[in-house]
């Protein structure tokens, strides 16, 4: 078993934070999400980090407005990961919005259903789509 310290990577976030993905997190995470239709890898956790399309409020009343909801759509499983992210030192809602603040994942998931769970807010940050991406839609 890891202890609270182990880190598997350290990332900047789009939104130009600091995020940790800790080993601990990944076990228990893994542990409960072994037998889902589609198991999350450390893999589809990076790249909801570093190259999402979206991000979103939480909704969560336990962390709210100290988190953020990273949103990829993973074309080989033809489904939306999302990852919350939980920030450090965070006064009002949307102080993450502009950078500086370190984050660590607290979670990823692909949903089971196509709802979205009532903690998932709205989006305030969007993926720019070169022409390249948009001409390939």
């Amino acid at each position: 078993m890891a202890s609270n310290n182990d880190i598997f990577w350290v990332r900047q976030d789009v939104l130009h934070n600091t995020v940790s993905f800790y080993v601990k997190t990944w076990e228990q995470h893994a542990s409960k999400h072994t037998s889902d239709k589609i198991p999350a890898t450390e893999e589809h956790f990076y790249q909801a980090i570093v190259d999402p399309d979206y991000a979103r409020r939480s909704l969560d009343p336990e962390i709210g407005y100290e988190s953020c909801i990273f949103e990829k759509f993973f074309e080989t499983e033809q489904q939306r990961f999302f990852v919350p992210v939980l920030y450090d030192e965070v006064k009002v809602a949307g102080d993450y919005d502009h950078g500086g603040k370190r984050g660590k994942v607290l979670t990823g998931y692909f949903p089971s259903g196509p709802n979205m769970s009532r903690f998932i807010g709205e989006i305030f940050w969007s993926k720019v789509k070169s022409d390249e991406e948009k001409d390939t839609k």
